[in-house]
């Protein structure tokens, strides 16, 4: 199955179930439940979605971006009607007791996402490993893979992060979850999806998965083709009921991304890189918005 075929839109309302009907009222209910305020809900999406049975696999610390990085999985996996998948990686030849110390916050992080989303279906991994390794094997067949943008004490590789070296590395569909503060600010579910695009008038694997996400969510779409002396130029359309913008700006993307970054919810960008280095295995772009950008980040292809 491709990386967008997990989607199925219902031409006719449907029964939900216990999923959320948009991504601002899986985050509210998230907030809600510890007692945070909650950003204001757009209006819901018009049509229902039907979803395939599916995986998100998260990697977990007692580091706030740890934290983090739960938080947005818990929500994409409620949204998506997916299990969800918490590993936590240690060192082979550490002590029983850092080991159960281990176990101990797997069982905390499940409470808590059993807490906000009590209808998602969460299963825990401790690895033995580097955090690396211990996530690529656990998420090679996972529909979406789940990183913050540090973890505590997992060390780094020719100064990349845990999460640039699994944003490198792995084949599918990562979410980097970059964010400089948590919980949002108000109004920040309403926020649109940013997918950059080299050619707008391409429909690639990336602008396929922003599409299916932004139905998924309930949100708008802005589709933003950045080149040096471009023409700046805009149109709104309809696709498949979501409402997108298509934006032309004379810049460079890498910028340009990063400053739309602070008003997304969340950047869509292809993986694109070259060789087996993890420095080179990014695209610039792709690299840029995992080291750079204020807001999560899926890396797609």
């Amino acid at each position: 199955m491709n990386e967008s075929g997990k989607y199925q839109v219902l031409q006719e309302p449907g029964h939900a179930g216990s999923h959320p009907k948009c991504y601002a009222d899986a985050l509210q209910g998230y907030l809600a439940a510890f007692g945070r305020s909650a950003p204001a809900a757009p209006p819901a999406p018009a049509t229902a979605t039907a979803t395939l049975p599916g995986t998100i696999v998260v990697g977990v610390d007692d580091s706030p971006a740890g934290c983090t990085a739960l938080d947005h999985a818990a929500i994409e996996a409620h949204l998506h009607g997916w299990e969800l998948r918490l590993v936590h990686a240690q060192h082979s030849g550490v002590r029983q007791a850092t080991r159960a110390a281990g176990s101990q916050l797997l069982d905390r992080l499940v409470d808590r996402v059993h807490v906000a989303a009590p209808e998602v279906a969460v299963t825990r991994h401790l690895a033995i490993g580097s955090a690396v390794s211990s996530l690529l094997v656990e998420g090679r067949n996972a529909d979406l893979l789940v990183v913050g943008h540090r973890h505590k004490a997992v060390g780094t590789m020719l100064g990349l992060t845990v999460g640039d070296q699994v944003a490198a590395q792995h084949s599918g569909i990562v979410m980097v979850v970059r964010m400089p503060y948590w919980p949002p600010e108000s109004g920040f579910g309403a926020l649109p999806l940013v997918v950059g695009v080299d050619n707008p008038a391409l429909m690639t694997s990336a602008v396929a998965f922003a599409l299916e996400e932004a139905r998924l969510r309930g949100c708008e779409l802005v589709v933003l083709h950045a080149q040096p002396n471009a023409t700046t130029c805009e149109r709104t359309e309809i696709v498949g009921g979501v409402v997108v913008h298509r934006r032309t700006v004379d810049a460079d993307p890498s910028p340009a991304l990063i400053d739309y970054s602070r008003r997304a919810a969340a950047v869509v960008v292809g993986r694109r890189g070259v060789g087996i280095n993890p420095v080179t295995m990014l695209g610039s772009v792709s690299r840029a918005m995992v080291q750079h950008a204020d807001c999560p980040v899926f890396l797609i292809g």
